[in-house]
């Protein structure tokens, strides 16, 4: 299992975020999310299109990927 970063910015804009990046919000409008338990032979790519669908908890920035794949 893995663990992915990955950044909201304020437009709406998905992308990966670097692996040391600290969860929450930046200092700008963006938003990083660790994504949890994500199994082998899911790529980033794949994250990001569950996250696309999913609307996190206000506060909740670590996400098992579980929660993305219903």
């Amino acid at each position: 299992m893995a663990s992915i970063m990955i950044k909201k910015a304020g437009e709406g804009l998905v992308s990966q975020a670097h692996r040391s990046a600290d969860v929450g919000p930046t200092s700008g409008s963006s938003i990083v999310y660790e994504i949890q338990n994500v199994p082998d032979g899911v790529g980033v790519d794949d994250v990001i299109a569950a996250f696309k669908t999913y609307r996190p908890a206000d506060k909740v920035y670590e996400i098992d990927w579980a929660d993305l794949a219903k």
